[in-house]
């Protein structure tokens, strides 16, 4: 099959979709851009009432994504989240400004440039510590926002 030189039953293509954790539907569907790109000039940033923060989604939704990718823009000043935890695990890029990271009550300090990379099931909070915006890159498994 991988050669070309063969075709898989439908009964194949079922077990070979289980076993690589995919539905039948990933060897099916051709990619479309809508389905596969974001463009930066049609980023819409959300917001939620409890927070300053704005949020522009930089993966499509999609019941079948393992990640979602979100641009975070947080304002100077602003107050500490709250702490949480939930299913799944977070990577963090900073692209400008600070932020400090608390896991299990120790903080760390990201500047531009710096990663951070964690278990969503770990007690885990950050808030903009720099005098200006920062914006980070949060990467992780999807959830309700």
């Amino acid at each position: 099959m991988e050669r070309g030189q063969a075709t898989p039953s439908i009964t194949s293509l079922v077990g070979i979709a289980r076993a690589l954790g995919v539905t039948v539907q990933y060897f099916i569907d051709t990619p479309t851009e809508a389905g596969s790109v974001c463009r930066g000039a049609e980023l819409k940033y959300f917001g939620f009432a409890d927070s300053a923060n704005l949020f522009g989604r930089l993966t499509n939704l999609s019941d079948s994504r393992k990640l979602e990718a979100i641009l975070v823009r947080m304002p100077a000043g602003q107050q500490p989240s709250e702490v949480t935890t939930h299913a799944g695990e977070e990577f963090l890029y900073v692209m400008s400004g600070e932020i400090s990271l608390t896991l299990e009550g120790t903080t760390f300090v990201l500047q531009a440039g710096d990663t951070a990379h964690y278990e969503s099931t770990v007690p885990h909070a950050w808030t903009n510590t720099a005098g200006e915006e920062t914006v980070l890159v949060w990467v992780g498994t999807p959830r309700l926002f």
